[in-house]
């Protein structure tokens, strides 16, 4: 009587598809947990904000800085209403033409964020009328503050030229600067379309013309000219996107550049 064969045994080729499938559910729960914390509640850091400025003694400011202040203005580019930045100014020995020199005792006192905020509030005070998002817009930290212009507020298409219109804002905001000892850098921005009127070569002489006629009008006004610098950049450092008239518009620009004279020491010491 013949013997029964043992039924053959089959490898399972599948046997990958168990440790792919932890594979994968390790990979799903790691990024859960990168997108659970990388996650913002806007609501729970305003409240955050808020129990902070209620405890600095500034009610009714946010330091979000898309919600205007409680008492209806515009923040500042620090949260602080412009009423809290004059108040702050008036606390800080503002530097000034006459007091460039500070004794030694005085630099510990005041600090590069103290001073910028100062040279705010004196920029608030003489062209605080013309600060606006399409016009003047002023942006900046503990170490400079910048002065946006738009080029049309300034200059005819591809011209070095100033607008008639555009002399008496700049006189203005050369009678604040001139009464400060800080570094200014005029820089010159275009586009990236080609100049086509033979004025130019390039974009890079351009925005370097434009620069040094505003340092110029800076000069006659007063300014030291020894403090006073022209940079042009061309298209090569745009905020926005080339493709389409909006972003071009707001790439054509000219930024005064405002240095902390504190920060300038401590490098010129170095």
């Amino acid at each position: 009587m013949s013997r029964r064969k043992p039924p053959e045994s089959v490898d399972s080729h599948d046997r990958w598809l168990v440790s792919y499938a932890d594979f994968i559910t390790l990979l799903f729960a790691f990024f859960v947990v990168m997108y659970s914390t990388s996650a913002v509640n806007v609501g729970d850091f305003r409240v955050l904000s808020d129990s902070i400025v209620q405890a600095f003694g500034l009610p009714g400011v946010s330091y979000d800085p898309s919600r205007p202040d409680g008492d209806g203005s515009q923040s500042s580019r620090l949260g602080i209403p412009q009423a809290a930045v004059a108040d702050a100014a008036s606390r800080v020995p503002l530097l000034s033409a006459a007091n460039t020199e500070l004794p030694e005792a005085d630099l510990g006192d005041i600090s590069a964020e103290k001073e910028i905020t100062g040279v705010e509030a004196a920029l608030q005070t003489s062209i605080g009328d013309l600060i606006a998002p399409d016009r003047f817009a002023v942006t900046g930290n503990d170490k400079w503050l910048e002065i946006k212009i738009p080029a049309r507020m300034l200059f005819p298409s591809g011209s070095r030229s100033l607008l008639a219109s555009s002399i008496p804002m700049l006189q203005r905001l050369a009678d604040t600067l001139k009464a400060l000892p800080n570094e200014v850098v005029v820089q010159g921005h275009t586009d990236n379309q080609p100049i086509r009127n033979g004025l130019f070569p390039s974009n890079w002489e351009l925005s370097t013309a434009r620069s040094a006629a505003i340092a110029r009008i800076f000069e006659e006004e007063g300014v030291d000219p020894a403090k006073l610098s022209a940079v042009g950049f061309g298209p090569n450092r745009p905020i926005a996107d080339n493709t389409s008239e909006e972003g071009r518009a707001e790439n054509r620009r000219v930024v005064v550049l405002v240095r902390s004279v504190l920060l300038s020491q401590v490098v010129g010491d170095g």
